[in-house]
């Protein structure tokens, strides 16, 4: 366990916003995320954003202060940034019932 807290930013999934949290342990981290997003804190997990690696207690001091990481519940996948861009994307492919009726 850390002797300071660190601080990240943390959003869920499908989420757009974001929250500051500060913990000793990702497992502080992730009950204090669950809360504030109000999800189960069983089955929950937290990821780097950038790459979507999966945050462990051992891992957990070496993340720097202010990353930026994804509450993510059971069942749900991320692989980083790369996921949002897909996301992004996919909204262009994606039939719309506002443009068919517009056309």
């Amino acid at each position: 366990m850390l002797q300071k807290p660190k601080s990240v930013k943390l959003r869920a999934l499908r989420s757009p916003r974001k929250f500051g949290v500060a913990g000793r342990s990702c497992q502080e981290v992730l009950r204090k995320g669950c809360l504030r997003f109000q999800l189960p804190e069983r089955g929950s997990r937290l990821c780097l954003y950038e790459d979507g690696t999966e945050l462990t207690e051992d891992y957990f001091p070496s993340v720097p202060d202010n990353a930026e990481l994804v509450l993510l519940t059971s069942g749900q996948a991320w692989q980083g940034y790369v996921s949002d861009i897909g996301r992004f994307l996919s909204a262009f492919l994606e039939p719309h019932a506002w443009l068919i009726q517009a056309a």
